[in-house]
């Protein structure tokens, strides 16, 4: 295999449904947790907009939603943008902007670096809520009304902010947005066209619009559930979130020694083509894919043991993607039961264009772990799959990941299937045997002296810093020091307000930051700048 042609995914960030961050979508997944719940009021009243019969004009069968949390906060100072501007745009501009930052600060690599460097942009859409209503609204169209709403935007948002100077492009492929973002980033990194690649995607719910189109076209679960391969799957649950990914060629960045959260080995994007309908799936367009992702991979099915499935929860859906799963199985191996089945949609929702990045990052969290978490909602498997003669086997515990040795890498095949007839597939492995790598080597602090610096924007962000490091020194060891306070000298941007000792020892850090300043996260929050989302017509 070609190591040329491995593109290394160096940094994650996420804010999912009941998961704000990395640690908090890997306790959901572990412990099982749902995060769907009824639409809050503050998007729209639900009892307005939704009825439990499908032939009720203007009315959704689903009441239901994966949401996130004060979507309209947004610290638009940090990002130098004026209250007037911030106000016009899309929150899904607003929240992409902070999961980016947070991205390239996981990643331990300056904003200055990317900058120098060719960093292209790649970000999944396909929500249009903001839009339609920011257009029907009564106030006055001014000059930042459609920069704050056109989805080229959302790409070109992170372009300019981080004075990136790549390819800047938003990708409109319905489901499988945000993995054919990833597509076309190790696209443009194996080509040479770019050194570093930002692939994200991004979805939000405020406006019923969808959901009633949806559910007269019997998309939607009329009980809240996403059933994937359950017998009694109805439909899907619409989830938001926002998924970001860095990237870089496997060689630099080893050669840089930058942490690797997993690697992506191969990637393949197609269509449908003839169907009975536009949203009807193929089942030899969605083997064809999968086996263009092995070729691309350069190595086959056999060696594969989870695959991160579409899994909507439809019973038209789920068995054809069975079915073209195994026969692109097939093409490598006759074995039996060796590679797990699961879909993250039943936890969050189905996250439409965020929706492959939240199974790629779930994949790359489960390689972290070693640990395969359960699919939920599964009580009887949908009787027209038999997964006794497929390679697959149900995700309906937690369990143990290993490879198909002892000494093998761990290997996924994530999937996305756009109901316009888009299908992608991204086929990952593990870094190394832990699962990640390391930015520094790791050793014993000893009594040398280390340099601990934080910086912020101001007293209040400085604040909520230091409470955030309280909580990860609780996980960190003697031998992960250095490596922290290297990265925080060279891997993120200093601001003005600064503060910070040398430490020896993990004693010392706590130290440090039980003496640091201090204030609620909750009081950080509210010096940031709250956004009202546009309101709904008083009637129907």
């Amino acid at each position: 295999m070609d190591s040329k042609r491995d593109v290394a995914v160096v940094g994650v960030a996420c804010r999912l449904p009941k998961a704000p961050d990395l640690s908090a979508y890997w306790q959901l997944l572990s412990t099982g947790q749902e995060a769907i719940g009824e639409i809050a009021s503050r998007r729209w009243d639900a009892s307005r907009f939704y009825s439990p019969q499908f032939d009720t004009d203007n009315t959704s069968i689903s009441k239901w939603c994966g949401l996130l949390e004060e979507i309209d906060r947004f610290d638009h100072r940090f990002f130098n943008i004026s209250p007037r501007e911030a106000e016009q745009m899309d929150p899904q501009q607003r929240l992409l902007l902070q999961e980016a930052w947070h991205c390239i600060e996981d990643a331990g690599i300056s904003p200055e670096i990317l900058s120098k460097q060719i960093t292209a942009v790649y970000v999944g859409v396909m929500a249009i809520d903001h839009q339609q209503e920011i257009a029907r609204s009564k106030q006055p169209v001014d000059r930042y009304a459609a920069l704050g709403n056109y989805d080229c935007i959302l790409a070109n948002r992170i372009s300019h902010f981080f004075k990136l100077r790549g390819e800047s492009v938003s990708i409109g492929a319905a489901c499988a947005s945000s993995l054919v973002a990833l597509h076309r980033a190790r696209s443009a990194l194996v080509q040479g066209e770019c050194d570093y690649a930002i692939a994200a995607g991004v979805s939000l719910d405020f406006h019923p619009w969808k959901y009633i189109s949806f559910s007269k076209a019997r998309m939607l679960s009329p009980d809240g559930r996403c059933r994937s391969f359950d017998k009694d799957a109805n439909g899907y649950v619409p989830g938001e979130g926002v998924t970001v990914l860095l990237l870089q060629r496997l060689d630099d960045a080893l050669a840089a020694g930058h942490r690797i959260h997993g690697l992506v080995k191969g990637s393949a994007v197609n269509h449908n083509g003839p169907t009975s309908g536009i949203t009807v799936p193929r089942v030899e367009a969605q083997r064809d894919v999968i086996l263009a992702a092995y070729r691309d991979a350069g190595f086959g099915a056999d060696t594969v043991t989870y695959v991160e499935a579409h899994g909507t929860g439809t019973s038209l859906g789920d068995p054809i993607e069975v079915e073209a799963l195994t026969q692109a199985f097939r093409e490598h191996t006759e074995d039996v039961g060796f590679c797990g089945l699961g879909s993250v949609k039943s936890n969050i929702g189905h996250l439409e264009a965020a929706a492959g990045l939240a199974g790629v990052i779930k994949c790359l969290l489960m390689m972290k772990h070693r640990t395969v978490p359960k699919t939920l909602h599964v009580a009887t498997p949908n009787p027209i799959i038999v997964f006794e003669n497929s390679p697959f086997k149900l995700a309906r515990a937690s369990q143990p990941w290993s490879g198909r040795t002892p000494e093998a890498p761990l290997r996924a095949g994530v999937s996305s299937f756009g109901f316009g007839g888009s299908n992608a597939h991204v086929l990952l492995e593990s870094a190394d045997a832990d699962g990640h790598m390391y930015r520094f080597p790791r050793c014993d602090a000893g009594d040398v002296a280390h340099p601990f610096v934080l910086s912020a924007k101001s007293h209040e962000s400085m604040a909520a810093l230091v409470a955030r490091w309280r909580d990860v020194v609780q996980d960190m060891s003697a031998r992960d020091l250095p490596s922290a306070c290297a990265t925080l000298l060279t891997g993120r941007t200093p601001f003005r307000i600064r503060c910070g000792t040398m430490v020896r020892h993990m004693d010392d850090l706590r130290d440090f930051l039980a003496r640091a300043p201090t204030a609620s996260h909750n009081a950080a929050l509210n010096q940031s700048f709250r956004i009202a989302l546009p309101s709904l017509p008083a009637t129907r």
